[in-house]
């Protein structure tokens, strides 16, 4: 049967952390919502949290929002009480927040650099964890829960900061075994890999034209991604429209992997 409908999400509620900025967080909770998702927004920035929010608002959406640091097991499980009091229930978690860290390529002192490997992980992983430990039984209850991690082409490629590439690498064996874990209680784990997006992580290198022509030489679809690309990625595994799948990877790169 062929159902119009696979990717409405009336009625489900969706916790997006990374959502205060202009990147993958923030549009991917405007797609759900526009989806008809009551969207949950988690990030460290209150200020640019109310700003997101006021936009889902004016287009028609539900949404709520709190501040947390995704590095504090304490701020994690305050979140997904809050939404959970806020809505009633949660059913898909996009879990986005995330940092590159230092750079390290040629620089051993920044490769073994202890705060930073720190840092990065408490937000990369920890943070990811976390979010899962508290929420993966809400999403448990309506039996149709999605977890969906963010991890990055640097998980396949090593083509990153050490800290960054170890943290990406980690969710991917993480959606392996939390995947396998999960689907008994109905919650899917898939993991989307973007490739090079033009966010607020990356809009740094528009301004160096070389570069920019450097990066785009190694993707066959000849430029970089868009938030909104990988948020219809994130539409399809917070849908029914994949319901079929969990543990897996769906890697969004503009054809750079092959």
């Amino acid at each position: 049967m062929i159902h119009e409908d696979i990717f409405d999400l009336t009625g489900r509620v969706a916790l997006v952390t990374g959502a205060s900025s202009h990147g993958i967080g923030s549009v991917s909770a405007k797609v759900l919502a526009a989806n008809g998702a009551k969207v949950f927004l988690v990030a460290r920035r209150e200020d640019k949290l109310a700003e997101v929010a006021a936009e889902i608002e004016a287009s028609g959406g539900e949404v709520g929002f709190v501040a947390c640091d995704v590095a504090s097991e304490e701020q994690c499980k305050a979140a997904v009480e809050a939404c959970v009091s806020q809505f009633g229930r949660l059913d898909v978690m996009v879990l986005s927040a995330g940092i590159s860290g230092l750079p390290s390529r040629g620089d051993m002192n920044m490769v073994f650099d202890t705060d930073n490997w720190r840092k990065v992980q408490g937000i990369n992983l920890d943070g990811v964890f976390w979010m899962m430990k508290y929420g993966w039984e809400e999403c448990a209850k309506n039996g149709v829960g999605s977890i969906i991690p963010v991890a990055s082409l640097a998980a396949w490629t090593a083509d990153g900061s050490a800290a960054y590439t170890a943290t990406k690498g980690a969710i991917r064996s993480l959606t392996h075994n939390l995947g396998r874990a999960l689907a008994p209680y109905k919650v899917r784990v898939n993991t989307i890999y973007p490739g090079l997006i033009d966010t607020d992580m990356t809009h740094g290198m528009m301004a160096y034209p070389q570069l920019v022509e450097q990066f785009q030489a190694k993707i066959p679809l000849g430029r970089f991604g868009e938030p909104e690309d990988i948020a219809y990625g994130i539409l399809f595994l917070a849908s029914d429209a994949s319901s079929f799948m969990t543990g897996q990877h769906l890697v969004m790169d503009g054809g750079q992997l092959c």
